[in-house]
């Protein structure tokens, strides 16, 4: 789908700097909306455009949720997260972006987390920079 961000993202044509884990099939970014007490925030996403869990084959579902399981082990060595959250939305009222995504968001002691959070805001470029390539480190080891 061409007017879709994150396919963009995932085929090189946009922020590909942002991209801190590539595979055939998935890729993984920081997300734009960051929460303050939780940075780090990741999403693991396909690169073909599918729109929910229900419309992905189970070989790609078996592989992202696999990358899943990297990033939140990954999240706590690049960012000293003591554990993640894992979540994932499909056909929510308010959803802007209809394309597979999945939400590994750190957590650390005392970081008050709640859904939704009415504190996200959009995180800077250079900081989701910075956080690809601290990840980016992170998943190479």
């Amino acid at each position: 789908m061409s007017d879709c961000p994150f396919c963009l993202i995932g085929q090189g044509e946009i922020d590909a700097d942002l991209v801190a884990y590539r595979s055939k099939n998935v890729f993984v970014i920081p997300t734009l909306m960051q929460r303050e007490n939780n940075p780090g925030h990741t999403l693991v996403l396909p690169l073909a455009h599918v729109t929910g869990l229900h419309k992905a084959g189970s070989d790609l579902l078996q592989e992202v949720f696999e990358v899943v399981a990297r990033v939140s082990t990954a999240v706590k060595d690049a960012y000293q997260a003591v554990g993640s959250t894992i979540t994932q939305n499909n056909d929510i009222p308010g959803q802007v972006l209809h394309h597979l995504h999945v939400h590994v968001i750190p957590r650390f002691d005392g970081d008050a987390f709640q859904m939704p959070d009415p504190e996200v805001s959009e995180a800077p470029r250079d900081a989701r920079l910075t956080r690809a390539s601290l990840l980016r480190r992170s998943l190479a080891s």
